[in-house]
């Protein structure tokens, strides 16, 4: 349509044929450019973008705030056992240390990212890299990962999600639970030899969630682009409360009689991401997992950047 109204235009009297043919090739021209930016820059499909990135490449956890007493992870370049960061120069490094007091700032290092970090109305999705040691002990226990907003009704842990590794099997396999969701116990996936987390490589981590206090909330949680957990058709927060939040990196390593572990028990995290629906800019979809950054959240040609391809078949006569 665009080419057809600009080759109906050549028959006006009201011009010499050849001032309006060059009228109408630089008209059609700026048309053209303009048509080609509106393009780029429309805003996505889903209402949605980054609102945390970890900025470990920074050298510093300027962008963390430290749990309780706990000593805080550190940034590093290389891991106790060689191993190297999942993108970029640096990454983060956290320890559980079982041969100390449980009340200890030692007995293990962590991170907090609070609520006020990454607000969210009802949507967001976490998406994070994480891999363990070969220092890492082969017994049960190790919290890994938490959200835990510690609110309660009536006593009862209205909101709790964490994640570990089942250690004592090969492959250290995946473990998500719901500790509470509405202030109920809600589902526990138990991994196997396919879902991989504490063999000591890299995996990455997705975790979405549809707040809601009514039964259409959702939750899902997927390991190296596999979805392995979904929860439907259920009230994710209980009525009244809101948060999720703060994201723990990492958690307590449960003292059970047979769960013990030695001082050295390392694990890493990098390219961690937080995506709410009151952020914006970002291309694809927190519900499947497939939003990234935009170029300008991102940073031109930095990690996550993505620029839709100009329309190739606008043509200018």
């Amino acid at each position: 349509m665009f080419q057809l109204l600009c080759q109906r235009g050549a028959g006006a009297a009201s011009f010499a044929r050849h001032q309006w043919r060059s009228l109408v090739r630089s008209t059609c021209s700026a048309v053209a450019v303009l048509l080609v930016a509106y393009l780029v820059a429309a805003p996505p499909a889903d209402a949605a973008g980054l609102v945390f990135s970890d900025d470990f490449e920074s050298g510093n956890l300027g962008k963390w705030s430290k749990e309780g007493t706990h000593d805080m992870c550190t940034v590093v370049q290389r891991a106790m056992d060689g191993g190297m960061p999942h993108s970029g120069q640096n990454m983060m490094q956290c320890n559980w240390n079982g041969t100390v007091a449980w009340n200890d700032p030692q007995r293990y290092s962590t991170v907090e990212l609070p609520q006020s970090a990454w607000r969210y109305q009802s949507e967001f999705l976490i998406r994070l890299w994480l891999r363990y040691d070969n220092d890492v002990t082969h017994n049960p226990g190790n919290k890994v990962l938490r959200l835990y907003p510690n609110e309660r009704r009536g006593g009862q842990i209205v909101s709790d999600f964490f994640m570990n590794a089942q250690m004592e099997a090969p492959g250290g396999p995946a473990l998500f639970a719901w500790n509470a969701i509405n202030g109920k116990q809600g589902p526990t996936f138990w991994g196997g030899r396919d879902t991989p987390l504490g063999d000591h490589n890299w995996h990455k981590v997705e975790i979405y969630m549809k707040a809601s206090p009514q039964a259409d909330g959702v939750a899902r949680v997927w390991i190296d682009g596999k979805l392995r957990q979904e929860v439907t058709n259920l009230a994710t927060i209980a009525e009244g409360y809101h948060n999720w939040g703060p994201l723990c990196l990492m958690s307590n390593w449960a003292s059970n009689p047979g769960w013990e572990h030695g001082p050295n028990n390392h694990v890493y995290w990098d390219d961690v991401e937080i995506y709410t629906d009151t952020g914006s800019g970002a291309l694809g979809q927190m519900s499947d997992a497939s939003i990234k950054a935009g170029a300008a959240a991102a940073g031109a040609g930095g990690p996550g950047a993505a620029v839709p391809t100009p329309p190739g078949d606008v043509k200018v006569h």
